[in-house]
């Protein structure tokens, strides 16, 4: 039988460092958006860091949204984990709480942004004309209909993936024409189709840990490991096997010395370009039978990411600094902020920038449409919480547990005789 799940209390600074993730993606789109020359150099070339280089880090890690990505898969291993672990579960109710639970908000925001792109068809366009960024110009939906709303909610947002981003292979793919994920209407969704196979995954993993020998789940494991070393799957099972390990630990000096020194290597990892080492051991890995195909920068950010993963881990003062409340309430909105921001800075944000002229000096008219983008982004997150995010979970425990119920009962029922 499973082990029973640890005291939920302690993963506080998990909802922290997920609304610090959430912010990491947001504030990569305003300044793939707006400050074009920034995005340039991002990530770091290595040859060129001075002092003034490494005293920017921090900054450029701030806006580092591919790790942070990682990051949420890495943490979504870990809380699940826990959550199947807790009782007995039934493959086929998870697997339905987990399409309502990220299915709804996922549609909800995919009709937001239809009917936002539906008002402001351009304004990103002219935005990115006026800032310079051919990323924000040419990015956005094509032709908006019901058929095109309804093929992204069934499809590219959850069970398909987009274009360029599906984990399927092109055999199993091939009957479904696929949007590509520059003409999506919300490019974050991207994620939620990995997110959906990496709970299939930890599905399966609790499973065989609770019903194969250790040996044969550790060999197992390994053997995911081998063959997903470049997959975004892989952060799934690298949150999977953390999860029973992460725990109170206490402050001492040479743990602190081991975590910072994790925690400064990872965020290295994920602020520079890819160094030569990991580009040779990139050469020398097979590439993924399922998933995406990850060149040596996508190894060099999901080992960054694990890094600082397990820095945090070691770092007491910086779990408390995560469960703090300001943290703990930003990780609340984290998936609804994730899930709307983009349409909203497509749309209603670009149209402020170009609103705005050009009587204004350009790092004002950033500063101002930065400032207010967030804002109306962060409410927007709040109210997206409350009434979809919300809804969404007690529905799909409800329905979950009402089909779980009669197979609970049939596997508990004595055998007579």
């Amino acid at each position: 039988m499973a082990d029973r799940v640890h005291d939920q209390s302690r993963l506080g600074w998990l909802d922290g460092l997920r609304g610090f993730a959430a912010m990491q993606v947001v504030l990569m789109h305003y300044v793939f958006a707006f400050l074009p020359a920034v995005a340039m150099t991002y990530p770091l070339p290595v040859g060129e860091l001075g002092a003034a280089g490494l005293a920017g880090i921090p900054l450029v890690y701030a806006y580092d949204g591919h790790s942070a990505v990682y990051l949420f898969f890495i943490m979504s291993g870990v809380v699940l984990t826990r959550a199947f672990s807790s009782d007995i579960f039934c493959c086929p109710p998870a697997i339905l709480r987990r399409l309502i639970r990220l299915g709804l908000p996922m549609s909800a925001a995919i009709v937001l942004a239809a009917a936002l792109f539906m008002v402001l068809p351009d304004a990103h366009a002219v935005a990115g004309a006026r800032s310079g960024s051919a990323w924000f110009r040419n990015i956005g939906p094509g032709a908006i209909s019901v058929y095109t709303v309804v093929h992204q909610i069934v499809f590219e947002g959850l069970l398909t993936g987009y274009g360029t981003s599906s984990l399927l292979p092109v055999w199993l793919r091939w009957p479904v024409t696929l949007t590509p994920l520059s003409l999506g209407f919300d490019v974050p969704l991207w994620t939620l189709h990995i997110e959906f196979f990496g709970s299939l995954l930890i599905m399966l993993l609790v499973a065989l840990r609770a019903g194969a020998s250790r040996g044969a789940y550790r060999a197992i494991c390994v053997i995911l490991g081998c063959v997903l070393v470049l997959s975004p799957l892989v952060m799934f099972v690298a949150g999977h096997l953390a999860a029973d390990g992460l725990r109170h630990r206490a402050q001492r000096p040479r743990r602190a010395l081991a975590g910072s020194a994790l925690l400064v290597a990872g965020i290295l990892l994920c602020s520079v370009k890819t160094i030569s080492p990991v580009a040779a051991v990139w050469t020398l890995l097979p590439s993924p039978l399922l998933g995406l195909p990850g060149d040596a920068g996508v190894l060099q950010s999901m080992t960054g990411a694990l890094l600082v993963f397990a820095g945090l881990d070691w770092l007491p003062a910086a779990q408390r600094l995560l469960d703090s409340p300001a943290p703990r309430w930003l990780g609340k909105i984290s998936f609804s902020l994730y899930l709307t921001h983009y349409p909203v800075l497509a749309t209603g944000v670009a149209l402020g920038f170009n609103r705005l002229g050009d009587s204004l000096p350009y790092d004002i008219r950033i500063a101002i449409t930065g400032a207010a983008g967030l804002a109306v982004s962060l409410a927007i997150a709040v109210l997206f919480e409350r009434w979809v995010d919300r809804p969404s979970i007690a529905l799909s425990r409800t329905v979950a547990n009402r089909f779980a119920e009669p197979a609970l009962a049939r596997r508990l029922k004595p055998v007579a005789g």
